[in-house]
């Protein structure tokens, strides 16, 4: 094994600004199955987790001889072996003026129903961006019903005509009002900024805190570290000889871990690797304990995220414009409460953004392809696969020692000279004492160079015959010569 590791001199490739030693074919005893990881090439993994670690080590550590023969491939042992919902509307008395398309009225309908309020309460509302007395969710359905230009014009209109505004239907006249309110968009849009506010940030912090917890510990786990340790030295001795050494992997190799399995298909890369763990380095059982938050991390799109607070911020824009141009005691308040809030958030988005795309780089990966929706959960996986991989091998060893006990009180029970047979071990034990003379009669016919023949007088069957037919007198007992003589083999009987 020390030949396949190598014993020349090493030889130093410069790759980019730092220096690789290049690794040495290595090679097996028996052919071995090929672990179909995805590489990263010498020049990807200068600053990566894979520049920090010696695979070369690992396999000086280990008992290789016993890996082989677990997992050779078949062809040397023959053993083989995953708002607003839509309602009925009701239907508008036929004397009533309608300016609104008919679908567009019954929907506005149903929403100042939910308000339980009056015209005149929900525009002063509106006004004074009074959320006490409209619902965040309410001012976001209403939002769906802001004037077209079309609408406008047919209000106007009506109202040049000097018609009465008591002919209009409830919902025309609620749009008149509600079209004359000075800067609508923008007053909308603060209220629903506002209303959502809190909300938004207890939403968002979490998420950013996740990515900054998981990120920062995935890259400071010494444990994680040597386990990928490991997992190279493992996967270079099952593939140097035939596609030569690598210098790291892509993460997602870790899920091929379960695919690649022992001779007798019993154990996986990963059952191994478990016990490898738990026998030769028991300090690295827990690892996954130095990875916090990656669970929570894994369910987050940092690309929304990054978004949501870009949006919060023209948010708080829009209020610092307004709150310039008119007083309006509300707004001020907000700011001075939300400011510092919001403040908090751009710094916890741009640590997070930069821990993420740390971590990513440091493990041979980029952060463009490979959002924390893919990165983190490869070690979920992991991690999940591990723990399986553990709590089976428990649970083999665990029948292994029952079933060795259970031959060893049998062996012992039938030692003691106390111990009657039952008529089924009598039985196992009369057939396996017929075989072994037998074997034993074939195996002096060998020595004696004299063989039998089968001919028209059926010697061989003849003999079976009278091997079955003699009764044994205890477990120990030699059947008399009689027997061997009337096999025509007193000779042999009496040598």
């Amino acid at each position: 094994m020390s030949e396949a590791l190598g014993a020349s001199p090493s030889v130093i490739l410069s790759v980019g600004l730092s220096a690789i030693r290049i690794k040495k074919p290595i090679k097996t005893k028996f052919r071995l199955p090929v672990f179909n990881w995805t590489v990263l090439k010498p020049n990807q993994i200068n600053g990566t987790v894979f520049n920090e670690i010696d695979d070369e080590r690992v396999l000086q550590e280990l008992d290789l001889d016993k890996f082989e023969e677990l997992f050779k491939t078949r062809a040397q042992n023959s053993v083989i072996d995953l708002s607003c919902s839509k309602t009925k509307a009701s239907q508008k008395a036929m004397n009533k003026v309608t300016l609104l398309d008919v679908n567009r009225s019954k929907n506005l309908a149903i929403t100042l129903r939910k308000a339980s309020k009056s015209t005149e309460e929900i525009c002063k509302a509106i006004q004074t961006f009074d959320l006490k007395v409209l619902p965040v969710d309410f001012v976001e359905c209403l939002t769906r019903f802001l004037p077209t230009e079309a609408e406008s014009k047919a209000l106007r209109q009506y109202e040049r005509e000097r018609r009465p505004p008591e002919q209009l239907a409830e919902e025309d006249r609620f749009m008149l009002h509600f079209s004359k309110i000075e800067r609508l968009t923008q007053r909308m849009s603060i209220i629903t900024f506002i209303g959502n506010f809190a909300e938004s940030i207890a939403m968002l912090m979490p998420q950013l805190n996740a990515i900054i917890a998981a990120s920062a510990s995935v890259k400071s786990s010494s444990k994680l570290k040597r386990m990928l340790e490991i997992i190279l030295a493992l996967g270079n001795y099952m593939n140097s000889s035939r596609r030569g050494a690598v210098y790291g992997f892509k993460l997602q190799s870790l899920d091929l871990l379960l695919d690649t399995k022992s001779t007798d298909r019993k154990l996986t890369l990963l059952h191994y690797i478990a016990l490898i763990v738990r026998d030769k380095y028991p300090e690295l059982a827990n690892f996954y304990n130095e990875l916090h938050f990656i669970d929570k991390a894994a369910a987050v799109s940092l690309e929304n995220v990054l978004l949501d607070v870009q949006e919060l911020g023209r948010g708080m824009d829009l209020i610092r414009r307004e709150c310039s141009q008119h007083d309006h005691a509300v707004l001020k308040s907000f700011l001075h409460t939300s400011e510092p809030q919001l403040d908090k958030l751009h710094r916890d988005a741009k640590t997070a953004e930069e821990a993420f795309s740390n971590v990513v780089c440091y493990f041979g990966e980029s952060a463009k392809t490979t959002p924390p929706s893919v990165f983190f959960p490869v070690f979920v996986r992991f991690i999940k696969a591990y723990k399986n991989a553990v709590e089976e091998n428990e649970q083999r060893q665990k029948q292994e020692e029952a079933l060795r006990e259970k031959l060893l009180a049998q062996e012992a029970k039938q030692q003691d000279p106390k111990y009657v047979l039952s008529d089924c071990e009598a039985q196992v034990q009369k057939k396996r004492q017929q075989q072994d003379l037998i074997a034993e009669l074939r195996r002096r016919q060998a020595k004696d160079h004299r063989p039998v023949y089968e001919g028209k007088d059926g010697t061989i069957e003849d003999i079976i015959t009278a091997l079955k037919s003699v009764p044994f007198m205890a477990r120990t007992a030699k059947r008399g010569s009689r027997f061997f003589c009337d096999a025509n083999l007193c000779d042999e009987s009496n040598s």
